[in-house]
C-alpha cells in the first residue's frame, strides 16, 4: 500500500512539525507500506526532521524555483499526475489549506483522509470556503485535532460531524528534565533572573500586542525579567512586528523583550523558560502547551479553545481571558511569586501529557486509521 501525506507548508508551525512528527514515528515500525510525503517546496521543517525512510516530493515549485500557493486550482492537477506516477493508494491531506489534495484524491477515486487543524470560524469569510466544503463531503474520512475543532464540523456542512474523528497531536516526551541554568548558558542567555517566552508565528490572532502590555505590568513588579517572543514573521506581517518593536520602545521595553526569530532547536528554549505565556487569541489545539509542560515548564494561556482543553485551570496550569493584559499579568506573577505551586501544576501537566499526548499513541491512533482503510480498499 503506497500512502502519501501531503503537507500546505514547509514551515515550522504546528500542522507541518505535527505531521513530519507523526511520519517520522510511523516510519519506525511500518514495512509493508510505502511512506511518501508531499511538501509545497523544500523548507526549514526537512532541516530538522529525518524522513530519509519516505519517497519525498514536491508539488508546488513554478517558474525558477518560485512556490505556487497550495491554493490554486493548477496544484490539482500537479498532484493527481504525482499520484497517478507514484501509484497511490491512500492520500493523508494535512490541514484545510490542502483541500486541493482532497479534491486531487477523490477525483481520482483514490481513499482520502483529510487532518483538519483549524477552527472553521476562522474560515468563513473564505473564498475557498465553498470549494472546501465540497472537498468535505467528497473526503472518505476527516480527523479533527481537537474536539472543539470537531464541533466546528458543521461549518463544512451537514453530515461531516458523522464521517469524523478526533486524534490529537503527538509529540515525542523527553525522559529526563533539562537543566536550566545549563540550557540558557548553551543559548547564550543570562544564567539568572526570570524569564518568560512566547512561541509562535508573529500575527495579531497570536495575542502579541496583549501579551507585551501584561509584560510591562510585569516588569513593574520584575525589573531584572526578559521576555522572549520566539517564531517566523510570515512575510505579510512584517509591518505588524514593526509595530510590536515600536510598542515595546513605547513602553521602555526594548532592552528587555527578544525576538530571537524562528528556531530549530525550540524544546531547548522552551527548556530555558521559567514560565511559557500563550496569549493567543484564536487556537484549535495548542502544540506548544503540551511541549511546555512535558518539560516541566508552567503555562499561562489564554482561553482560546484549545488551551481549555489541555489545561486544566490551577491544576496544570493557568487559564486567562482572550487579549486582557491586566488578567495576564496577574496569572504570571502568581505562578512566579510562588514557584512550588507552579512546579507542581507543571508536573501534574506532564503526567497528562504522557497519558494523551504522547507520539507513539498518536502514530497508533494513525495506524488504526490507516488499517481500517486497508480492509476496505483492499
Amino acid at each position: 500500500m503506497n500512502i502519501a501525506f501531503i503537507s500546505h507548508a514547509s514551515v515550522l508551525n504546528g500542522a507541518p512539525i505535527s505531521l513530519a512528527e507523526l511520519v517520522e514515528e510511523i516510519l519506525r515500525g511500518r514495512a509493508a507500506e510505502t511512506i511518501l510525503v508531499g511538501w509545497p517546496a523544500p523548507g526549514p521543517i526537512l532541516k530538522k526532521y529525518d524522513l530519509s525512510g519516505a519517497d519525498i516530493f514536491f508539488y508546488a515549485a513554478g517558474f525558477r524555483g518560485r512556490e505556487i500557493l497550495v491554493t490554486r486550482p493548477k496544484i490539482k492537477k500537479k498532484l493527481q499526475k504525482i499520484f497517478t506516477e507514484k501509484k497511490v493508494d491512500l492520500v493523508i491531506a494535512n490541514s484545510l489549506e490542502s483541500f486541493r489534495a482532497v479534491q486531487a484524491a477523490s477525483e481520482r477515486r483514490i481513499p482520502v483522509i483529510w487532518m483538519i487543524h483549524e477552527l472553521m470560524t476562522a474560515y468563513r469569510n473564505r473564498r475557498e470556503l465553498p470549494e472546501m466544503k465540497a472537498a468535505a463531503h467528497r473526503a472518505d474520512r476527516l480527523i479533527f485535532n481537537s474536539r472543539l475543532s470537531l464541533d466546528l464540523s458543521s461549518e463544512l456542512g451537514e453530515g461531516i460531524k458523522g464521517k469524523s474523528g478526533v486524534i490529537y497531536p503527538g509529540i515525542y516526551i523527553p525522559t529526563q528534565i533539562a537543566d536550566r541554568r545549563t540550557i540558557r548558558q548553551e543559548l547564550g542567555l543570562a544564567v539568572e533572573g526570570v524569564v518568560l517566552g512566547c512561541i509562535g508565528d508573529i500575527c495579531p490572532q497570536k495575542g502579541i500586542e496583549p501579551l507585551i502590555r501584561a509584560f510591562e505590568i510585569i516588569s513593574r513588579s520584575l525589573p531584572e525579567a526578559r521576555l522572549l517572543i520566539i517564531g517566523r514573521t510570515p512575510e505579510r506581517f512584517r509591518e505588524f512586528k514593526n509595530r510590536l518593536m515600536d510598542l515595546c520602545r513605547e513602553l521602555d521595553l526594548s532592552e528587555r523583550v527578544d525576538f530571537p526569530g524562528e528556531k530549530l532547536d525550540l524544546p531547548r528554549w522552551l527548556s530555558a523558560l521559567d514560565l511559557l505565556i500563550h496569549p493567543s487569541g484564536r487556537e484549535s489545539f495548542g502544540r506548544v502547551i503540551i511541549e511546555a509542560l512535558a518539560r516541566e515548564i508552567p503555562v499561562v494561556a489564554a482561553r482560546s479553545g484549545g488551551a481549555e482543553e489541555i489545561l486544566t485551570d490551577g491544576k496544570t496550569g493557568s487559564l486567562v481571558p482572550v487579549g486582557d493584559p491586566e488578567a495576564l499579568a496577574r496569572a504570571a506573577l502568581s505562578m512566579i511569586s510562588d514557584p512550588a505551586r507552579s512546579r507542581s501544576m507543571a508536573q501534574r501537566g506532564r503526567v497528562e501529557v504522557k497519558e494523551k499526548y504522547s507520539i507513539t499513541r498518536t502514530a497508533t491512533e494513525w495506524e488504526e486509521e490507516i488499517k481500517r482503510f486497508s480492509r476496505i480498499y483492499s
